[in-house]
């Protein structure tokens, strides 16, 4: 009952179905994009990052088998031993320290492990481009031992572990024939 002279205020009961609904229907269109937006940017960052170690793959293959050219190429010209000063120069022709690294970032650990077994490996095979013959003629040892690996024994094991790589690359990007 309202006093008399009281000025009544009448409440009028409103439909909140409509505005509520239409809420929650943007909330879920706005959650929705975000979402699918969410799931193509990591999904773009993984073929980024995929096409990246593929790339560095690449150029890390060049550049092993560019300096084992090269070191190769010395030792057929210059005869064996090479001088040091002439494999240091074959080396660092082809930035093959730096994609070392570079691939001990980007790269998983079999990949890791492979590149760096390669890498030594060739590294060993450039060693003994210079060290062949140098202390004995290369026939081994004054007292008859065998000497250090010549330079095709150790580049065999090059060999081996640049295959081990390629394999442990493959695993990691694909073989790309599909």
């Amino acid at each position: 009952m309202v006093p008399a002279g009281a000025v009544g205020i009448r409440w009028r009961s409103m439909d909140w179905t409509t505005p509520v609904s239409t809420l929650i229907g943007a909330l879920v269109g706005v959650g929705s994009t975000l979402l699918s937006e969410s799931v193509r940017a990591r999904r773009d960052r993984g073929n980024q990052s995929h096409q990246l170690r593929r790339q560095l793959y690449a150029r890390y293959l060049e550049a092993l088998t560019s300096t084992d050219s090269d070191l190769q190429l010395l030792a057929v010209r210059e005869g064996v031993p090479v001088a040091e000063a002439d494999l240091r120069a074959a080396w660092r022709g082809h930035s093959l320290l730096a994609l070392h690294y570079e691939v001990g970032l980007v790269a998983p650990p079999p990949v890791t492990g492979a590149a760096d077994t390669a890498y030594r490996a060739l590294r060993a095979a450039r060693n003994a481009l210079g060290a062949a013959g140098s202390a004995t003629g290369g026939s081994g040892t004054p007292d008859g031992h065998p000497g250090p690996a010549g330079p095709q024994d150790v580049r065999g094991g090059y060999i081996d572990a640049l295959a081990a790589l390629r394999a442990a690359m493959r695993a990691d990007v694909g073989d790309g024939r599909g």
